[in-house]
């Protein structure tokens, strides 16, 4: 190999080493390099095996964690619940034990005001019945003590026309006949006036007495009483000797007792 005048000649075999050299540098470079590289790769690889086995264990953690909080939130949530039962159970009895208190007391109360209103009932009613029985047996007194009188007066007139009679047989037989018929008529006359007089003073004797019982939503008066027993009994009214009635205002019915005959009929 020949250069221009001036230049240094160097051997083949010197260029040769030269570039060897060069290429062994390059080369164990390289390989400084690949090797460098691959430690980094690895430690890289390593790193990275690291943050997933740390994110893993995290997120296994984070799912303990959540799983213990979910486990503790159901527990405190089925705790809460079994409370609010048992409270709500607890209210529930002290309400139907208030409620069973209060319908008792209103039992009592209306048992108590049934028990007053049927003492004050019975107690009108023996009241008007003695007061009744009174002013009957004072209406009888009065009506026996007329009819004696009347019965007086009545045989007084009887003895003035048998003397007339007899003074008139006296006479002549055609007077007595004739005055006979007169006293016959007249004592027709006298017993008819006796009877008007006598039922003149039953009628004046005798009060007129309005019975009305009183009971709830009723209002019941005896002659409403009769009058519904003879249109219950119908014909066999007019035969009947006795009528008992028995008012029940809390059934709504009246019993009757008619000589042998039952029945009822609604207030």
């Amino acid at each position: 190999m020949t250069e221009g005048s001036g230049a240094k000649v160097r051997p083949t075999a010197t260029i040769k080493s030269i570039v060897k050299a060069a290429v062994i540098e390059q080369s164990e470079k390289a390989a400084a390099l690949a090797k460098e590289a691959e430690a980094k790769k690895e430690e890289a690889g390593i790193k990275v095996i690291e943050v997933k086995n740390t994110a893993s264990k995290k997120v296994e953690e984070v799912k303990a964690d959540t799983k213990k909080k979910v486990e503790e939130v159901k527990a405190d949530t089925k705790k809460k619940v079994e409370e609010v039962k048992a409270d709500t159970k607890k209210k529930a009895e002290k309400a139907k034990k208030q409620v069973v208190k209060k319908v008792t007391k209103a039992k009592k109360t209306a048992e108590k005001e049934v028990k007053t209103v049927e003492k004050d009932i019975d107690k009108k009613t023996a009241a008007v019945k003695k007061e009744t029985e009174k002013k009957a047996k004072v209406v009888k007194k009065t009506a026996e003590k007329k009819t004696a009188e009347a019965k007086k007066e009545v045989k007084k007139v009887a003895k003035t026309a048998e003397k007339t009679v007899k003074k008139a047989e006296k006479t002549t037989a055609k007077k007595v006949t004739k005055a006979q018929k007169e006293v016959v008529k007249k004592a027709a006359d006298v017993k008819k006036a006796v009877a008007k007089k006598v039922e003149e003073v039953k009628s004046a004797a005798e009060p007129k007495i309005k019975i009305v019982l009183q009971y709830g939503r009723y209002d019941i008066e005896s002659s409403d009483l009769s009058n519904n027993a003879r249109k219950a009994l119908g014909d066999k009214y007019g035969d009947i000797r006795s009528l008992d009635l028995y008012v029940k205002p809390e059934e709504g019915k009246v019993y009757f007792v008619a000589d042998e005959v039952t029945g009822s009929f609604d207030l």
